[in-house]
């Protein structure tokens, strides 16, 4: 039979092991299992060594700065107090301008976005409110304001969802007055703004073009006055061009100025004056108005002075008018028409085939320009429902 004997240590070794013990941030058991004896042994060395009854010269135990679990506790610390500070950054980031909002606008976003790491205690810290404050209004009931502006906000977002988002806030509080809403302006506005509703025609840019000198090809007879008391006296026509996949397309639209209606438009990948022809062709067609009481007004491009265009209006009895070179304004209300064509619904649109492009022409002309969009200056009314009353 084998005997095991007894590993023994020399006081040396002892001292060594306890002293590296009482100066690392490394645990009893780590220090133990690096020198290959048991984690008790060393512990009952220890002990013994740092206690003034069981030996005459104690070793100090002064240990480190900060031991290893003094330092994982720090270490866990930190990293909470980051994770705070980024859920107090993101709070700041999508909540933008909070701090200058009434309290129950804070109070509606912290009973909107609070979980279970942003809970309602932290957001009320970092919103500057009082977590009584909030829960007292969480047990209010809605006020009739409320209720009232509920029901409006609900109206406007209806309304936005059927015209694309398109009309702005002005165009919306028309419709909400007449439907019924006893609402400003600014209600509207202020209503919109905090849901983060954005118009889609954005926002309007202006520019400045210097005006050019030069033999003009007919008079600008109309001078701009563009206010019509009546239907089918005076159209003004102009002509865009739209990117699509298979090359450009170009749209010549007229617009009688008495109700802002395009009453003729037409598509071609060719412009050139059998365009404007068509073009007329169709509104006349649609209009028949009389060619002698009728002013015809464009720009001088090349396909309304040619002799073709010119023919066909003259043998109609049609006064020509023309903006002067290089004059955009004398034709704004056309100009106007393709700005908004392009910013409401153009650019919400993906690259498309000259086919569909007519199409979305179709659609946004037929269906919401003629229809349904308001218009300043009828009074709020679209061109259709203008012609209608008067």
């Amino acid at each position: 039979m084998k005997v095991k004997s007894q590993r023994r240590y020399s006081l040396e070794f002892k001292i060594k092991v306890v002293q590296e013990s009482l100066d690392t941030t490394d645990t009893v058991k780590m220090v133990a299992n690096k020198y290959g004896i048991h984690p008790d042994m060393l512990s009952s060395w220890r002990s013994h060594m740092t206690s003034k009854k069981k030996t005459a010269k104690p070793l100090k135990n002064q240990g480190p700065d900060k031991s290893y679990a003094d330092l994982e506790r720090q270490i866990r610390k930190l990293e909470k107090q980051l994770e705070d500070a980024q859920l107090e950054n993101d709070v700041f980031k999508k909540g933008e301008g909070l701090l200058r909002q009434p309290k129950r606008i804070r109070f509606e976003y912290i009973h909107k976005v609070t979980d279970a790491k942003r809970t309602v205690k932290k957001l009320c810290s970092w919103l500057s409110v009082s977590p009584a404050g909030y829960y007292k209004w969480l047990k209010q009931l809605p006020s009739t304001r409320h209720k009232e502006n509920s029901s409006l906000l609900k109206f406007l977002k209806h309304v936005s969802d059927q015209e694309h988002c398109i009309p702005g806030y002005r165009k919306l509080w028309e419709a909400a007055v007449a439907h019924g809403f006893d609402c400003s302006k600014g209600r509207v506005q202020r209503l919109l703004q905090s849901v983060g509703y954005r118009s889609k025609s954005g926002k309007r840019r202006y520019t400045s073009r210097a005006k050019k000198e030069g033999t003009i090809k007919a008079s600008n007879l109309l001078r701009r006055q563009f206010n019509v008391d009546t239907a089918n006296t005076v159209w003004v026509s102009d002509i865009t061009q739209v990117r699509c996949k298979d090359g450009w397309q170009y749209l010549c639209v007229i617009i009688d100025l008495y109700s802002r209606k395009v009453v003729g438009w037409v598509t071609s990948r060719i412009n050139n004056a059998e365009l404007v022809i068509k073009t007329l062709r169709k509104a006349w067609s649609a209009r028949k108005p009389d060619g002698s009481n009728l002013l015809f007004h464009s720009d001088q491009g090349a396909q309304y002075v040619a002799k073709e265009t010119v023919k066909w209006l003259t043998n109609r009895g049609v006064t020509v008018s023309m903006s002067r070179k290089g004059n955009c304004w004398d034709n704004a209300c056309s100009e106007s028409f393709f700005a908004q064509y392009k910013k409401e619904w153009i650019k919400n649109l993906n690259e498309l085939s000259r086919s569909e492009m007519t199409t979305q022409t179709h659609f946004y002309i037929e269906k919401y320009y003629n229809s349904v969009r308001r218009h300043g200056t009828l009074g709020y009314k679209s061109p259709m429902q203008y012609e209608q009353v008067n």
